[in-house]
């Protein structure tokens, strides 16, 4: 599957601090930006041990994120098993490097804790837990979130829509998905894409093209997901011809979108090499 829907930028945790160390952790969180891999970061994470505030939220946050981008569990989890009274946005940063790092049953049972510990989730956790779930094809997990996102009033987030179908359609319950996007108040590229995806992901491609018809402004990212997915479902003359409306369009394919023309020329090639 080519496109997955972007979850929200998480924010850092903005809680009350010492504004004597103001001046300090800014330092600290520059330098942590400008981390590149865990051996970087952890004799800063050791000074701070050592002279600061290893509570602080903001520094966990930080190094939480280095680790998100360095796929490294085993950090996070050091770092997070030694927070004391974690609050949601520390949450989301671990459980983003546990979906990050595909341990996305690992990420819903966390989230699923933090509620235990009667820390209500927001509209960054869920499209991030809902990623997990549709990703691990956990269905009744998706389920429970989803009706949390119905009692706490978040059915009206985008990103949240958006990952409720996204689930919907991975697991194959394409009418909830449906129902999803049709509740929508303007499907936009990014939803229809998704939902062009999930379509094909399981071999539904009339339903897709259906879908794919109804988009007003398709985009390249749009374009190139269903030529991959007509590729995947062995539709390589569907792909070449829809390529070719592609450029009649003027919409300028990707790296992505070449790849995939390529793929159905050399397998149309090597079924006319085997007749």
């Amino acid at each position: 599957m080519i496109v997955a829907a972007a979850s929200p930028p998480i924010s850092p945790p903005y809680l009350n601090s010492n504004p004597g160390s103001f001046g300090d952790r800014n330092q600290l969180l520059f330098k942590l930006q400008k981390c590149k891999s865990i051996q970087h970061a952890a004799p800063i994470h050791a000074h701070i041990i050592k002279n600061g505030n290893p509570n602080d939220p903001f520094i966990l946050f930080e190094l939480l994120r280095i680790c998100s981008r360095c796929c490294s569990i085993e950090y996070a989890s050091k770092i997070f098993q030694q927070t004391p009274d974690p609050n949601v946005f520390l949450y989301t940063a671990f459980i983003e490097v546990l979906v990050s790092s595909g341990a996305y049953f690992d990420g819903i049972r966390t989230y699923f804790q933090m509620i235990k510990d009667f820390i209500l989730p927001d509209n960054y956790i869920i499209p991030l837990v809902l990623k997990a779930c549709g990703s691990a094809l956990d269905l009744k997990s998706g389920e429970q979130i989803h009706c949390q996102v119905m009692k706490l009033g978040l059915s009206s987030d985008r990103f949240v829509r958006v990952k409720l179908m996204e689930l919907y359609g991975k697991c194959g319950e394409f009418n909830d998905a449906k129902k999803v996007i049709d509740e929508m108040p303007q499907r936009d590229v990014v939803a229809s894409t998704v939902m062009i995806s999930c379509y094909l992901d399981h071999g539904l491609v009339s339903k897709a093209m259906d879908e794919f018809r109804l988009v007003s402004t398709k985009d390249n990212v749009c374009w190139t997901a269903v030529i991959d997915g007509l590729v995947r479902n062995g539709e390589m003359n569907y792909a070449l011809e829809l390529f070719r409306e592609m450029q009649m369009a003027g919409v300028k394919p990707n790296e992505v979108t070449v790849v995939c023309v390529l793929s159905a020329c050399a397998q149309l090639g090597a079924l006319e090499l085997g007749k």
